[in-house]
């Protein structure tokens, strides 16, 4: 888990780019120092720090397998607003906190492709980077998967013409 100087450091850093907007909420006003367009048109984006609790002995294993360990803290990252600068900006964030920290980025689900594309795994596969499918029980008792990614990955998945974030 991160102490508080380190969430301090974390959060000076958030504000070259973001002011906050609330708590945990921060608004992009300056998108130079992530190496972003100056026209990205964002909406508030929530920006937590807090402890990593896998929701099941299958999920810790896949995560230790994929991280060299169970993470004791992460940050969590969502778009309040579902446009394509939201999505890339989202993912920017991610590809950077990731290579700041030397971290590995959940999507909270499979890579997200489009209908009548290619499957998640066959496009991941594809892409540059490393990546691991964590398995998880469902509150219904089934086995889903999430993708965890480098940001090499990430940043692959960016210029590939399918991109977008899970929702």
């Amino acid at each position: 888990m991160w102490t508080s100087q380190e969430e301090g450091e974390f959060r000076v850093w958030l504000a070259e780019s973001f002011r906050p907007d609330g708590h945990d909420w921060w608004v992009l006003r300056d998108p130079r120092p992530l190496g972003l367009p100056e026209h990205l048109q964002t909406g508030p984006m929530l920006i937590e720090v807090g402890r990593h609790e896998a929701d099941d002995a299958g999920e810790a294993a896949g995560l230790a397998r994929a991280a060299g360990s169970v993470p004791g803290s992460e940050i969590v990252l969502a778009a309040a607003v579902n446009g394509t600068d939201d999505h890339r900006l989202l993912a920017e964030i991610a590809v950077a906190i990731a290579r700041r920290y030397g971290g590995l980025i959940g999507l909270d689900g499979p890579l997200p492709v489009p209908t009548g594309s290619a499957t998640a795994r066959e496009i991941i596969r594809s892409l540059r980077g490393r990546w691991h499918e964590i398995p998880y029980r469902t509150a219904g008792g089934d086995v889903a998967v999430y993708h965890v990614v480098d940001a090499g990955l990430l940043s692959s998945w960016l210029r590939h013409p399918h991109f977008r974030m899970v929702k």
